[in-house]
């Protein structure tokens, strides 16, 4: 219809209570509901909630604004030239993210479409984003199709954005701006980002259920006589021994549905070892989480009845749960304990370094870590960023926690709130008893910056007057010193991102005064090391052969070392008989892949590798038979000579 058509079609409305036929049945049943809600045609804003408010709804949903911060942060360049925004809204039509054209932002004020602003349908009448929630599919409104008539200044698309495990609503997407800007291919954009949101949202809901899959099998041993159930965040069990489940029915939990914990996902994680020991006293939990990040739990059904010992033990696993209920998890990295793959010199057990260039590396940081000196490690994904922080901490003898913060994952209104705490009663609706914050909880200790090169631009200045006297000054406190070591990570490109006007140039100098980079995995020859050193944490009980992990070597593993522990995971899965040989591997992920051309060491470890496993394993011919001096075959397969 035409916009004048429209007009006229919501004026009969508005006065008469009918419909024309031409109205389109998305817009015709909203106006229907608009008016069921009581909407005043004349509502010049939608409501404005308090910044406490607002400050509780961007915590509560931190996991949607991090799956979306890249597409609003792109946003920002595609949507200035065309006169539109990008908007980000909670389940109840709450925005909580914009981002894109900067004149737009300021013009949408006036009704309210900004931070803090509601559009359901029952606060501000028809829009794409209270549609959009209400019918649960994309909406596109333009102009005269809005109830309200301050609103009818605008056009939008928006689609509702649904947690990929269990459908779930959890907020909406929207393009919108003056109506003049009004483009059909809007929508399809809105739909494109809520599909990459969700896609973001099940890789991250992925990566999480294999750290949790990885932390019980390292842990299964442990806990060898009793009865163990796996818990995802969402409450959803992923593992469970049929007693354990009977055990969860007898405390009272009908598993009958399959979800008995379901409801744990609108509880607060902190609150989960309460609640949990509230309906299951006679269990011990142990929280997962992946930086200050809840991921899952695993709870032991201890057994009722049991001999004076295992009381004993199980009250000091239940102690222990009480004591670390909030164990954390280094984030998706796996570690193993094994002193025979620690070299000369590593305090730090899960740091395996046999490789010359990264022995090179860890000289260098002890040096460093001894001296206190802000030390700045770059890398890929998965290279063990974080557990040469760990190293770092360790041969620092400092005595105080190692205290890790993703920089990419806080948002911006929580940055000071989370980095230095808040004082009881500091604004309405901080918990009570206040919060002491991260620097503090590093005071003593080692404060890792993790994804330092994608830390928000607010956070940069809030850094830079921290390191200025390492002054701490809690929300509604008082100021107060700390003495804290200083690692950052990561694997952007910070002269680009300098260049960008994306990150400070005089943070940086104050980050790096050592810097170093991790090798990729397959550029490194202690491969085996490594993966001996990942499995014994996985899986204590199970081995690989040496024709194993010559077919797992030559993978171009892009994910490095991450990968690697989530492939060994799979493994131990897969076998019954605590070995992984080669029909395994196989079994898995068929045939290597050939080395990548022009690299030479990865042709040369590979066909080293081969001619090791036929001869099963003997150095000797080996080397006879590549023609090369056994020192050769020792560095190819990370091993000291003996």
């Amino acid at each position: 219809m035409d916009q004048r058509d429209v007009r006229a079609a919501w004026q009969k409305f508005v006065e008469r209570g009918t419909l024309s036929g031409d109205v389109r049945t998305t817009v015709a049943e909203s106006w229907r509901r608009s008016r069921q809600h009581r909407i005043a045609v004349d509502r010049a804003q939608a409501p404005l909630v308090a910044e406490a408010e607002l400050f509780r709804q961007r915590s509560k949903h931190a996991a949607l604004r991090h799956a979306a911060r890249c597409a609003l942060q792109n946003s920002k360049t595609f949507l200035s030239e065309a006169g539109s925004i990008m908007i980000l809204t909670d389940p109840s039509g709450l925005i909580i993210d914009t981002q894109g054209d900067a004149r737009v932002i300021d013009a949408g004020r006036a009704v309210h479409l900004e931070h803090g602003g509601r559009w359901s349908e029952a606060d501000i009448g028809t829009n794409a984003i209270g549609a959009a929630l209400a019918e649960s599919c994309p909406v596109q409104i333009h102009g005269a199709e809005h109830f309200c008539t301050e609103v009818q200044r605008w056009t939008c698309a928006a689609v509702p954005v649904h947690d990929p495990s269990d459908g779930e609503l959890l907020g909406a997407v929207d393009i919108s701006g003056p109506a003049s800007t009004f483009n059909p291919q809007s929508l399809a954009l809105a739909v494109a980002v809520g599909h990459h949101v969700e896609s973001v949202l099940a890789q991250l809901a992925r990566q999480d259920k294999e750290q949790l899959l990885c932390d019980f099998i390292a842990k299964r041993a442990s806990w060898a006589t009793e009865e163990c159930v796996l818990l995802d965040r969402r409450g959803a069990i992923l593992h469970a021994t049929e007693r354990g489940l009977r055990a969860m029915k007898d405390s009272g939990l009908n598993t009958d549905g399959g979800a008995p914990t379901r409801f744990l996902k609108a509880v607060a994680f902190e609150d989960w070892p309460a609640k949990l020991k509230e309906i299951l006293p006679h269990a011990s939990f142990e929280l997962v989480k992946n930086g200050s990040t809840g991921v899952g739990a695993i709870v032991v059904m201890h057994a009722r009845r049991r001999s004076a010992v295992d009381r004993n033990a199980g009250a000091a696993r239940e102690a222990r749960a009480r004591g670390d209920a909030t164990m954390s998890v280094p984030p998706r990295t796996t570690q193993a304990s094994s002193a025979a793959a620690k070299p000369p010199g590593n305090k730090s057990p899960g740091f395996v370094a046999q490789d010359p260039n990264v022995q090179a590396v860890v000289r260098r940081v002890e040096g460093a870590a001894a001296r206190k000196m802000p030390i700045l490690i770059r890398g890929e994904t998965g290279t063990g960023k974080e557990q040469l922080a760990r190293h770092a901490h360790a041969a620092s003898g400092r005595t105080g926690a190692f205290v890790a913060v993703n920089c990419a994952a806080l948002p911006d209104s929580l940055i000071e709130a989370e980095l230095f705490g808040y004082a009881d009663g500091a604004f309405t609706g901080a918990r009570h008893g206040g919060a002491t914050g991260l620097v503090k909880e590093a005071d003593g200790g080692t404060l890792f910056l993790d994804e330092i090169g994608d830390m928000p631009v607010v956070l940069q200045g809030v850094l830079l007057r921290l390191l200025d006297d390492w002054t701490v000054r809690p929300v509604g406190g008082s100021a107060f010193k700390v003495d804290v070591f200083l690692v950052s990570a990561t694997n952007a490109a910070l002269d680009r991102a300098i260049a960008e006007g994306r990150f400070r140039s005089d943070l940086l100098y104050r980050l790096n005064t050592l810097e170093v980079r991790l090798p990729r995995l397959r550029e490194r020859c202690d491969f085996d090391a490594i993966a001996r050193q990942l499995l014994r944490k996985i899986d204590p009980g199970c081995e690989i052969t040496t024709a194993a992990l010559a077919r797992l070597a030559p993978n171009h593993w892009h994910g490095n070392i991450r990968e690697l522990g989530n492939m060994l995971a799979r493994l131990t899965l897969g076998v019954s008989n605590g070995l992984i040989d080669e029909a395994c591997v196989d079994a898995m992920i068929g045939q290597p892949p050939p080395p990548e051309p022009g690299s030479l060491h990865d042709v040369q470890r590979s066909r080293i590798l081969m001619v090791y496993a036929e001869t099963a394993g003997n150095v000797s011919e080996t080397a006879r038979r590549l023609g090369v001096s056994r020192n050769t075959i020792y560095r190819a397969l990370g091993q000291p000579r003996p």
